[in-house]
């Protein structure tokens, strides 16, 4: 299946970034309306989101179908010059409908079933939910799919049970059972597969078998059918977006362009599964909520790595990429609510505009009065008119916006020396539930661990691509697979002719440990890779609190405790750290081969902070023979349409690497906290 449209049919490449914000023309009087779309497009904003949750409104009983108060909504904010992203309500099924249909109603692990009166409690599993789907999605198609003032389509919201996938209902029992039917075909290979001889956990029939759900289980779980379970449940997400996609194709055809917008972090659901459906990828980011960032300033400026890991994957996907729900401000749903730094809206602006968005859209335009947001930051206060600091921010970056385009080449080359350093991550979902499922230290984070190495490149000054295994590794002189602890031959083989034909690979503690069923190989450890990385791998160790390990590479020395593998070095390989303490003092901790044209380098080790990581992913890509940079982390420089684009999260003024024949247009050389630059050269 191809991919929809081109992008430049709905992002044009000479409108760089677009802003928008969500609005509930449902929640305000109607007075207000034009009001609001008229401060929008004052505040420089090119296009507004409606009618995510409004199902009761469109459909408010059933079979009947008010669309008249939507038509109004739709023209007030066209006739302002705003374009329009319609949604599908179906994460808000209205009252009738689970009063009617209570099976469609998803059940926790506790085994209760959800009540109506939040979001996303129906289970998209159910065929009668489906149906009723299908009918609304339909009516919204027929009306506003040959619309030419609606510009895009966002499906549901969110896609998770917040915090309780998988739904337990029969309706996702069967849906589980079914999956594996057509997976294995006779239960025997399902038991070979799940390894069901241990414990005598033997299936006779598929429809024995249930979602895996830990309240349950006396002791620990069959992690191969743990696995099987998150492969089923992302997978029935995307089939539950298709569903919808293929409805809404009936009518808006190539015309309007489709995506969802995807949770922060991705925990559960695989947004490359839907990459050939969509003609852009979203997701939200809140990167101020009383989370626990890094460094002094962490819980105001957020962690940009986040932001821009996921912005790395989502672009690789299918090439177009952007924010549907950005932070305007302070939220409500934190454990801790803090402020973001004054700027910081603007910085993460920026850093989206860096990695090449399309568009961010902010939640949301007005601060409600009531619900349960209503501590809930928007784009304007309480009062429906006074500008909010995020307001302020976005009219700044509307500004400067319009401004860039006069001034950026959309399609201009990637500079020698940046092109040069370019470099992919491999991210595969399974790889990372299965860390998770067997995470050997309490403190180990798979997220985390991708994001030191994604970091380190960002430090070097590289261009970054998150990928998937369907990509072409020989477009990047550089490619890391972090932790990848789920291989088969063929893609150790594909990593070899990666490195022999001049590729330069970088492997990290964790990998090849297993087969993609979750098996140990009946071998050496890691036997796959053994040759390839040129070292055996004679154990691992984890330390518990407060001990921490020291390893020594060069001139420094890092930190460590939740992974450490212990190498021996084949002749020819050549170590690059050492451990410095416990009673393996002195054995490897990090190898490297020549291979072919090409390396590989493994690094043994999942050191605090990403320091170790850093340090050599800098080293291999200077031993290549490609110049390098040594930014500080939170400090990012990309390029884009022919400019520089610089930004500090960090806690201290950064002096930007710009030659002094440039053009600043934005800022300049010295960069404060939470500062952007942007310069031509």
């Amino acid at each position: 299946m191809n991919a929809p449209s081109p992008a430049p049919l709905h992002f044009p490449s000479a409108d760089l970034m677009q802003l928008g914000a969500y609005y509930y023309p449902e929640a305000w009087p109607e007075n207000q309306w034009a009001r609001d779309f008229a401060a929008m497009k004052k505040l420089g904003l090119e296009f507004v989101h409606v009618g995510e949750f409004a199902w009761a409104y469109l459909e408010p009983t059933e079979g009947n179908f008010d669309f008249a108060w939507l038509d109004r909504a739709v023209a007030l904010a066209a006739a302002e010059g705003l374009k329009i992203i319609l949604c599908t309500p179906t994460p808000t099924p209205p009252i009738w409908l689970t009063e009617k249909h209570p099976a469609v109603l998803m059940i926790d692990a506790a085994g209760r079933r959800q009540v109506h009166g939040t979001r996303q409690h129906a289970t998209w599993s159910s065929p009668v939910y489906r149906e009723y789907v299908a009918k609304i999605v339909h009516e919204l198609g027929r009306r506003y799919g040959y619309d030419r003032r609606i510009w895009g389509w966002q499906l549901d919201n969110e896609l998770t049970h917040y915090g309780k996938e998988p739904d337990f209902s029969e309706p996702s029992q069967k849906k589980f059972q079914a999956w594996l039917e057509n997976k294995y075909g006779d239960i025997a290979a399902l038991n070979r597969d799940w390894g069901n001889q241990f414990w005598s956990q033997l299936y006779q029939r598929f429809d024995q078998i249930r979602l895996p759900n830990l309240p349950e289980y006396v002791a620990q779980f069959n992690p191969h059918q743990m696995l099987d379970s998150q492969r089923w449940f992302a997978e029935e997400a995307a089939d539950y977006l298709r569903f919808q996609t293929a409805i809404l194709r009936l009518y808006c055809g190539p015309r309007q362009w489709i995506t969802t917008n995807y949770i922060q972090g991705f925990p559960a659901i695989d947004p490359s599964l839907n990459a050939r459906d969509f003609e852009a990828m979203s997701w939200t980011i809140y990167p101020v909520h009383g989370n626990a960032n890094e460094g002094p300033l962490g819980f105001r400026l957020g962690r940009s790595a986040t932001l821009t890991f996921a912005a790395d994957f989502m672009r690789s996907l299918n090439g177009a990429h952007g924010i549907m729900e950005l932070q305007p401000g302070q939220v409500n749903w934190g454990e801790v609510n803090p402020q973001p730094l004054p700027g910081a809206v603007r910085l993460w602006l920026l850093r989206a505009f860096a990695t090449s968005a399309k568009f961010v859209c902010t939640y949301r335009f007005r601060q409600p009065l009531y619900g349960a947001e209503l501590y809930h930051a928007g784009l304007v206060g309480p009062d429906g008119v006074t500008p909010s600091s995020g307001g302020e921010q976005f009219a700044q970056v509307a500004r400067e916006i319009t401004q860039l385009r006069t001034f950026a080449q959309p399609g201009a080359p990637l500079p020698t020396a940046y092109a040069a350093r370019r470099a992919a991550i491999l991210y595969n979902y399974s790889v990372r539930w299965d860390l998770d499922n067997h995470k050997q230290h309490k403190a180990w984070d798979t997220y985390g661990h991708l994001l030191k190495y994604h970091s380190a490149l960002k430090r070097a000054g590289a261009p970054v691509d998150v990928i998937t295994e369907e990509k072409d590794f020989s477009a990047y002189p550089f490619l890391i697979a972090p932790a990848y602890q789920l291989v088969d031959a063929d893609l150790v083989a594909r990593w070899r002719a990666y490195a022999e034909a001049g590729g330069h690979l970088i492997l990290s503690c964790r990998t090849g440990h297993k087969d993609r069923r979750g098996f140990l190989w009946e071998g050496p450890w890691a036997a796959p890779i053994v040759d390839l990385i040129g070292a055996q791998i004679k154990f691992y160790d984890t330390l518990p609190a407060p001990n921490v390990g020291h390893i020594r590479a060069g001139d420094h020395t890092h930190t460590w405790s939740t992974w450490a593998d212990v190498l021996d070095p084949a002749p020819g390989t050549t170590a690059l750290a050492h451990y410095a303490d416990h009673y393996y003092a002195g054995e490897v901790a990090a190898v490297t081969r020549a291979l072919g044209r090409g390396s590989v380098t493994y690094l043994g080790a999942d050191s605090h902070h990403g320091t170790l990581e850093a340090q050599l992913v800098r080293d291999v890509l200077a031993r290549a023979g490609v110049s390098v940079e040594n930014f500080t982390e939170g400090f990012c420089v990309d390029f884009r349409d022919g400019l520089w684009i610089a930004t500090n999260s960090t806690e201290h003024t950064v002096t930007a690497p710009v030659p002094s024949h440039a053009q600043f247009l934005i800022g300049a050389r010295e960069i404060p906290i939470a500062g952007v630059a942007v310069w031509k050269s």
